[in-house]
């Protein structure tokens, strides 16, 4: 199968009466109905009050597939998923930790942090990850998967401690082998040479099995960190410009409160130099303006010069102040009066 990727569009909330079991299961949907993964996608038996789901895909015709384990808790999408590579069972990748999951993503560490992130999205760019590094398989036995919560813990501290250059914790380091049967099994001439040749000792280092691992485990991490790196330096003038916005908004918003500030101060300039009795009067003479208007409003409507939705927006805005107005007076007399 050849990958391709098309757009996905995130699960939204379907109005204000959509539960979180409809956004779980728009979640699931979008990914069971995905173009790519949907053919290779299965349901895996397990307790009925969480999901599993193993999906399998070609990096390019013919290739060998990959094949991802989807964990969905109980508590999910409060949660993020727990997505573990189970084929290769034993790899090495910049965004696998030490328990074959998947955690340097964007998608995972922004999970919950207010971004509309949806499940498929995290699954492709994973693919995508895989297919333009593939990872490194190495020996050995996988063990056993930990528990969602410990999964979970392990996930967010690998994805918090991803951009320390010199953090290794999250990668696992091949065991030194405590046998070199090739050493024991070479003459007594060759060890010499070995011992006295640096080059020719070098060279046999070079080729064997063990530091081939690491070589190329070192390259994979190196290879990573740049792919890394560049995103964040795409995204530099993206943050220059959204920082460039901030700053005029916050020129303008100081614009408007010295506005406002302004208008306080005439508004409380007028009142100051009143009496009671004077600004009681002022209320008074609105209350009668508002009247009158909606008045003249009801005469206009019956008389056919306003058509309906003009006049019942205009005549309840002319009420509403109308009702404001006498409320504010019956409140003023009423303080008068004690």
């Amino acid at each position: 199968m050849v990958f391709g990727f098309g757009s996905s569009s995130r699960p939204p909330p379907n109005g204000n009466t959509t539960t979180t079991v409809d956004i779980r299961a728009a979640h699931v949907q979008k990914f069971l109905s995905h173009a790519t993964f949907s053919r290779g996608t299965k349901q895996v038996p397990t307790d009925p009050s969480a999901n599993l789901y193993e999906t399998s895909f070609a990096p390019s015709q013919g290739a060998d597939p990959y094949t991802l384990q989807i964990y969905l808790s109980p508590s999910f999408p409060s949660q993020p998923p727990i997505i573990t590579l189970l084929k290769p069972a034993i790899a090495r990748h910049a965004i696998i930790n030490e328990n074959m999951q998947c955690v340097r993503l964007n998608g995972l560490v922004n999970w919950g942090s207010g971004s509309a992130v949806s499940l498929v999205e995290v699954i492709e760019e994973i693919a995508q990850s895989l297919i333009q590094q593939p990872p490194t398989p190495v020996g050995g036995t996988p063990t056993k998967p930990p528990s969602y919560d410990t999964a979970l813990e392990t996930a967010r501290r690998s994805s918090r401690s991803s951009s320390a250059e010199n953090d290794m914790t999250h990668i696992p380091i091949p065991p030194v082998p405590s046998k070199f049967p090739d050493l024991e099994a070479m003459p007594e001439s060759a060890i010499t040479r070995l011992l006295n040749d640096d080059v020719a000792r070098a060279t046999y280092v070079e080729n064997m099995a063990c530091v081939k691992t690491i070589i190329e485990l070192k390259a994979s991490i190196s290879d990573g960190n740049l792919e890394a790196a560049k995103l964040n330096l795409g995204r530099e003038e993206e943050i220059g410009g959204l920082q460039a916005e901030a700053r005029v908004m916050q020129v303008e918003l100081k614009e408007e409160a010295a506005k406002f500030d302004d208008i306080v101060k005439e508004a409380r300039g007028v009142l100051d130099g009143l009496s009671e009795r004077e600004v009681l009067d002022l209320v008074t003479s609105a209350k009668m303006d508002a009247e009158e208007k909606s008045d003249d409003l009801s005469s206009s409507f019956q008389d056919g010069d306003l058509k309906i939705g003009d006049f019942t927006k205009n005549y309840m805005e002319m009420r509403q102040k109308y009702h404001e107005r006498a409320a504010k007076i019956e409140r003023m007399e009423r303080q008068q009066r004690y």
